[in-house]
């Protein structure tokens, strides 16, 4: 008979009991050699299916029990979620939430400052979006603006110091009105947890029309339209006297080449051109190995005078500054603070020609 006796299917199913006691268990697989004279009269070797089900299931129960995750096997269960993009109450600046994630860091798992600029470009470029909504061609743009864009002209930003892996940030951004021609966008950088600054940047921003390639005056209406938008009074993340200072001339004299670099298809833009950021990048790669591993950059200033295209070779070229060439407006009050100049430039048959120009300030660890 395949069937159990009660009290057979009492000791295999029971909590406390298990067949492996009052009976012995075969290897999975093999068959007793008992010989079976009686359906109640079993040996005490003799193989049930029912307990074999049982001791399976006992085992599997044993490995499940050890093989469980507990909470005490990882460090952080739960990563916070960057809070989402969103207005002030009066509509006058935006702000946005982003974690550092760990392909934006040094070595030493500190933000770069390249790192820094994208999340800026990002935050602006989300802050035009929640004003104007999105558009299938280039950054967000009013349908009414039509052959009108904006072009950033000058970038600064002066960090106190650097966000690491995993911290998430706060990017507040803003615009204020900056003569006939330009306007003026600011951001500061928080530790999302503390609300401490890390840093501040401030940028020019002029309206060019696509079809002449030329500076353009933004119609009143639209004018009025944005600075019903802005901040009131305006609101300057860098103190205003210590921002657009002259950058020098480059000393031929006294200058030493980076790395040549080939403009890609990959730091092309939605508009088709250069990313800005991208410039940024191929300066820096001519900061010194030691200064760049034993200082932090405090500061850097971008002046952005014409662009390049994708396949174009793009030389580096820096050169310390002086004391007598230095900016005294930096805003850093250490007197081991030491700057260079960059220049990117494309050359060809006819000529080379400045595309960027920075100024960078660091300051010792």
């Amino acid at each position: 008979m395949q069937h159990c006796s009660a009290m057979h299917q009492e000791r295999v199913l029971g909590s406390q009991a298990s067949c492996s006691k009052p009976y012995m268990a075969r290897p999975i697989g093999r068959r007793p050699a008992a010989r079976i004279t009686s359906p109640h009269t079993r040996s005490k070797s003799t193989w049930y299916p029912g307990c074999r089900a049982a001791i399976i299931s006992q085992v599997s129960a044993a490995v499940a029990q050890e093989q469980l995750p507990h909470h005490d096997d990882v460090a952080i269960a739960e990563f916070p979620a960057p809070l989402p993009g969103s207005f002030t109450a009066d509509l006058s600046s935006f702000s946005e939430q982003h974690r550092i994630r760990g392909y934006e860091v040094r070595p030493d798992q500190r933000a770069t400052i390249v790192t820094i600029a994208n999340l800026l470009q990002e935050v602006a470029g989300n802050h035009a979006v929640g004003m104007w909504g999105r558009t299938d061609n280039g950054f967000a743009n009013l349908p009414s603006m039509k052959d009108l864009i904006f072009v950033m002209t000058r970038l600064q930003i002066r960090m106190q110091q650097y966000p690491k892996w995993g911290d998430i940030v706060t990017v507040e951004t803003y615009f204020s009105e900056e003569g006939r021609l330009a306007a003026r966008r600011d951001w500061r950088i928080l530790d999302a947890r503390t609300g401490q600054e890390y840093g501040a940047a401030t940028s020019t921003w002029v309206t060019i029309n696509t079809a002449t390639r030329k500076l353009s005056k933004l119609p009143e209406e639209l004018k009025a339209r944005f600075m019903r938008l802005a901040p009131k009074p305006p609101r300057h993340a860098v103190p205003a006297d210590q921002t657009k200072r002259k950058l020098p001339e480059m000393d031929e004299a006294t200058k030493f080449e980076g790395p040549k670099q080939v403009a890609r298809r990959s730091d092309m833009d939605m508009n088709g051109h250069i990313n800005n950021v991208t410039y940024l990048a191929w300066a820096l790669e001519t900061v010194p190995q030691d200064i760049y591993d034993g200082h932090k950059m405090f500061e850097i200033e971008v002046d952005f005078k014409a662009e390049c295209k994708a396949g174009e070779l793009v030389e580096s070229v820096c050169c310390a500054l002086g004391s007598d060439q230095a900016s005294n407006g930096s805003g850093s009050s250490n007197s081991g603070d030491v700057q260079y100049l960059h220049t990117l430039r494309r050359c060809d048959e006819a000529g080379c020609y400045e595309l960027v120009r920075c100024r960078t300030t660091f300051t010792p660890q």
